[in-house]
């Protein structure tokens, strides 16, 4: 090949002649000069052949740019030559002028044909499944030392091989989907047409897939490119066993408790199928199990009733089946199980008390040409051949507990009695059931009476009321993944620790109702609520129950008595009523007239005891335990104040806040179901403009609510559309239908919008968290009263109607069609939250 677009010049040199002892001979350098319109690399051209003779010892060629050019080397400038250095042999004499002709080959390039660089990376799996990745023949033009790297440096528009990529089955797998390959860059548009990708596959006999081989080329573009990414992806499978499958298991999973377990397994496949059973004890943290050393490796046999008994080290090699050798020890057997004609297998598994926090995995691992069929649950592709993996867990358990907390108040002394679903009572045993467990029957129904004593300071409720029913203002929950019910929790001041069932009767009878009128009572006693109803009904009931507080003398006698009565609001009342010597007392009118229960006066109820405070907790119904010990604290700084208060004035407002996702604008909207993590939402309350928040009673003097939602996820469930394009969510707050009038001019705000975070995009998996934060997630809304609330009163109920609504589209809209067209019903979600 000639020089092309481009020539060299020429040149003479003077050398020593022979025979005057000088053999340092000179070095001659020519230059290859580019055509007008061209430039030259040295890369781009050979040397050529060294003439014969002798004289010369090499040729070598270089830039004579050191920088500029696409590679910042001096190639491709406008000015750069190729410099021919020609080195004579230093033991070479010359006798005589001598012309040597050397021939270097090369073309120059057009100016605005100047080489590009492309370059990028290449990722595979990092735990491939049951195959193998091969890069192969890696265009790396630098050489750089990473082994996942290509750099192309060629003409604009030439094609280059970039790389080959060998996807192949391991043995006794096949590729049972057609591995991919796709190629992108974060920063720049990677177009079809930049890369051609070619594929050869292999098949076995049976057409199954077990190779693929990707050649990659690119079509170089007129421009350098960096960042491009080349993602290989697939896996094997277990090549299918002839009529040799696993199909199911079948076996109680969930959690255990402390104690002995005694547990059934089966397994299902076909008929010869063969397997065995291997069964570890440890720890999980996160998704990695841990081996116990001493104890690690279950020896499947029901006769060992301790756990250093039943488990051996986890160096053991021991399965199900197994065999006892003479030294006691157990070894896997030669044969695995093989399924009879029934095609099932079962056995029961008894491991004795564990500690808390154990798990025990099983592994059931087919042999000799079985496997397990792709649909089996529990099926572990990571091993080869495919296996079953589950496991069981030991948990203690979890109690639910009643406390408070009272940081403005020194020196609390408090009693606390539980009670089953019954009403039985428990004393201080706390209900309690198996951590991370179902819950929700009947029984899981409980109640709680907690005293707090103050010694130092009064108790005085909202509204200087007596009694005042709790709201979740007034208490904090912490669950830690369980679920209840909420109690009705309410608050007294009583006179005594009867509270309204407290009453007083004389101790001797009357001959008369007046007679017992002019005389006062003398014993204290406690009534039942259906003594108290009667009371208040005068209607018949039976004394038998506080008895011992009088006596009768003769078939029947008079007395007085004190009661509160049954009223929405109890009224301390004091009649005379006739009890006879069976402990009946008579009711309504008798047939001449004769009111049997007379002189009903209202009197002044007993004082107040202000330094003890009652919180009743009733149905309180507990859906799921917790991972651990479940708490209800009740703030008495919230309700429960040192002074009168007379002053401030606690409103009767319910705040409603709904959850919605609507797919248009003016679509309607669905309850969000928030079913991927633990959703939650909790209020806090202002009474300075937003200075401070904390959790109290709503009053006249409210200026904001907060709500903060934790884990709020929105999933196909919502509609959320596949790939979901971000950009395109927004969160509205806005009223509902069933606000009071008197709460109209309240503002609702969206404190900016949340950030958003999409996975698992093109699956049926894809959820989109709404919020910011780690690990939990949170968002937040404001409620603005603009003092809508000072002119309201105690005695009335109000309620606030919110609605968030999570909007899929900022522009779209929905057809007429479409948005008259039902809806189809909801599929669950979150129910409005109360405050």
């Amino acid at each position: 090949m000639a020089l092309v677009n481009c020539s060299m010049d020429k040149k003479a040199v003077t050398v020593p002649i022979a025979g005057n002892g000088n053999t340092n001979v000179a070095s001659i350098i020519l230059e290859i000069i580019p055509d007008s319109g061209y430039v030259v690399a040295a890369r781009d051209f050979v040397s050529g052949a060294i003439p014969s003779g002798g004289a010369i010892a090499s040729i070598t060629l270089s830039d004579t740019a050191t920088s500029g050019g696409p590679q910042n080397d001096g190639s491709y400038t406008a000015g750069n030559k190729v410099k021919v250095l020609v080195d004579f042999n230093n033991s070479y004499t010359f006798s005589e002028s001598v012309v040597l002709d050397i021939n270097p080959s090369g073309s120059a390039t057009i100016d605005y044909l100047t080489p590009v660089k492309l370059q990028g990376t290449f990722a595979v799996p990092a735990s491939p499944v049951k195959c193998t990745f091969v890069a192969s023949n890696v265009t790396d033009f630098a050489s750089s030392g990473a082994s996942n790297d290509f750099y192309i440096y060629d003409n604009p528009r030439d094609t280059a091989t970039v790389m080959n990529m060998t996807i192949a089955a391991t043995s006794g797998d096949f590729l049972n989907v057609k591995p991919t390959v796709v190629i992108s860059n974060s920063s720049s548009i990677v177009l079809d047409e930049d890369y051609d990708i070619s594929s050869v596959e292999t098949y076995d006999s049976s057409n199954r897939l077990t190779q693929v081989v990707y050649t990659i080329k690119t079509n170089l573009s007129t421009t350098n490119r960096s960042g491009d990414l080349i993602t290989f992806a697939g896996s094997g499978a277990d090549i299918p066993g002839a009529d040799k499958k696993i199909y199911a298991f079948k076996m109680d999973t969930s959690n255990a408790g402390l104690l002995s377990v005694n547990r059934r397994l089966e397994i299902y496949g076909d008929v010869g199928a063969q397997f065995r059973i291997k069964m570890q004890r440890g720890t999980i943290s996160g998704a990695t199990f841990t081996i116990d050393t001493n104890d690690g490796i279950y020896v499947f046999d029901n006769s060992r009733t301790n756990i250093a008994d039943i488990f051996e080290p986890s160096s053991s090699s021991t399965t199900y089946p197994s065999e006892i050798q003479s030294n006691g020890t157990y070894d896997p057997a030669t044969n695995p199980h093989t399924l009879d004609a029934t095609g099932l297998f079962f056995r029961n598994i008894l491991i004795p008390a564990d500690i808390e926090g154990k798990v025990y995995r099983f592994t059931i691992i087919p042999e000799s040409g079985t496997t397990v069929d792709p649909s089996t649950p529990g099926i572990d592709t990571g091993p080869d051949p495919d296996v079953v993996t589950f496991d069981i867990i030991r948990k203690g358990f979890s109690s639910f507990i009643a406390s408070y907390a009272a940081p403005s108040r020194a020196g609390l002394s408090n009693t606390i009695k539980y009670y089953n679903y019954l009403l039985d009572d428990k004393g201080t045993t706390t209900p309690r059931g198996r951590k991370d467990s179902a819950a929700g029957t009947e029984t899981d129904v409980h109640s709680y009476s907690l005293v707090v004593t103050d010694d130092d300071e009064d108790f005085h409720l909202p509204n200087q009321k007596d009694s005042y029913i709790l709201n979740e203002l007034n208490y904090t929950e912490t669950l830690l993944g369980g679920e209840i019910l909420r109690p009705t929790i309410t608050a007294d001041i009583r006179a005594t620790d009867d509270g309204f069932f407290a009453g007083a009767i004389q101790a001797t009878g009357h001959s008369s109702h007046t007679h017992a009128e002019s005389h006062e009572t003398t014993t204290a006693i406690v009534l039942t609520l259906e003594q108290r109803q009667a009371l208040t009904d005068k209607t018949s009931f039976n004394a038998f129950s506080f008895r011992n507080a009088f006596t009768v003398v003769g078939s029947d006698n008079f007395f007085k008595i004190k009661f509160f009565t049954t009223d929405t609001v109890p009224v301390y009342k004091s009649q005379t009523i006739e009890i006879s010597s069976t402990l009946s007392v008579s009711g309504g009118i008798d047939s001449d007239g004769t009111v049997n229960q007379q002189n009903t006066t209202t009197i002044s109820a007993p004082a107040l005891n202000r330094k003890k405070l009652y919180i009743n907790g009733e149905n309180l119904n507990i859906l799921s335990w917790g991972s651990n010990d479940m708490t209800l604290a009740h703030n008495l700084d919230s309700f429960a104040f040192k002074t009168v208060q007379s002053s401030t004035t606690t409103l009767d407002l319910e705040i409603n806040i709904g959850h919605i996702v609507s797919k248009f604008i003016n679509s309607i909207g669905r309850n969000a179901t928030y079913a991927a993590g633990n959703y939650s939402a909790s209020i806090l309350i202002s009474n300075d403009s937003q200075s401070s928040y904390s959790k109290q009673n709503i009053t006249t003097s409210t200026t904001h609510a907060k709500i903060t939602v934790s884990n709020a996820y929105i999933d196909a469930r919502d509609l959320l559309p596949v790939n979901f394009n971000t950009n395109n969510y927004e969160l509205l707050f806005t009223a509902g239908s069933g606000t009071s009038t008197e709460l109209s001019s309240v503002t609702l705000i969206v404190l900016g919008q949340p950030a958003t975070s999409l996975t698992s995009a093109a699956t049926l998996d894809r959820n989109l968290a709404i919020g910011s934060g780690s690990p939990t997630k949170t968002f937040e809304v404001i409620i603005e009263f603009n003092n809508a609330l000072a002119s309201l009163n105690s005695s009335t109920a109000y309620v606030l109607d919110c609605v968030i609504n999570h909007r899929l589209t900022k522009t779209a809209y929905q057809s007429v069609e479409d948005a008259e067209e039902y809806f189809g019903g909801s599929t669950g979600g979150v129910e409005s939250a109360t405050y």
